[in-house]
């Protein structure tokens, strides 16, 4: 029983993000965590499309953040980003939001939060999150949804990982969790990410 009620508070540790932040929400995780995928697995996702419309993203120093082991919420068990770092990246999703076919609405994932929604979802994988292509998590990591081609390259240059969920339970299959910045020049690559997130959902 104390190994349950350590479990149940690592997780209430984490904060809220898509399930009730009670015992309900912690036996709900715990479920799901079977049905959890290896999220680095990159296998089946070779990049596609031409060298010069192709992702290319250089490679993230050290090694990757450790993740908790619950899949809701998906986030990071090290030191969180700097709080400037985490609203430059809430500030980048509110300027994107500011006409050109995207708007903020409240996180259908994470059921609480902003998050950016393109208006009228133009590819398959975008549709299939309901619009919703990107959010930023307290500690600066982020969710996004990115077209298939570019999952490779995003995993493979270690800025991010699959959700261990993604592709199952309504999520789409590229819905990646992205490693809160630590430095400018990560901060930089993120934001290229998001760019290309939205070039993509549209």
């Amino acid at each position: 029983m104390n190994r349950l009620a350590q479990d149940y508070r690592g997780w209430k540790a984490l904060g809220p993000g898509g399930l009730p932040a009670n015992q309900i929400g912690w036996v709900i995780t715990s479920a799901l965590r079977p049905w959890g995928r290896d999220p680095l697995d990159v296998s089946g996702d070779d990049p596609a499309g031409d060298d010069v419309h192709r992702l290319h993203l250089p490679d993230r120093d050290g090694p990757r953040p450790s993740i908790a082991p619950y899949p809701i919420p998906h986030r990071e068990t090290g030191a969180d980003a700097d709080a400037t770092r985490v609203a430059d990246l809430g500030s980048r999703l509110r300027d994107a939001a500011e006409g050109n076919g995207f708007h903020l609405d409240r996180s259908r994932f994470e059921k609480r939060g902003d998050a950016l929604f393109c208006t009228e979802p133009g590819t398959a994988w975008a549709r299939h999150a309901h619009g919703e292509i990107a959010h930023v998590h307290g500690q600066g990591s982020m969710h996004v949804v990115a077209a298939p081609a570019d999952v490779h390259e995003i995993i493979d240059r270690g800025w991010g990982e699959r959700h261990p969920l993604a592709g199952r339970i309504g999520l789409p299959d590229s819905y990646l969790f992205l490693y809160a910045p630590r430095t400018d020049d990560e901060q930089a690559v993120v934001e290229q990410i998001i760019d290309r997130v939205m070039h993509t959902a549209r």
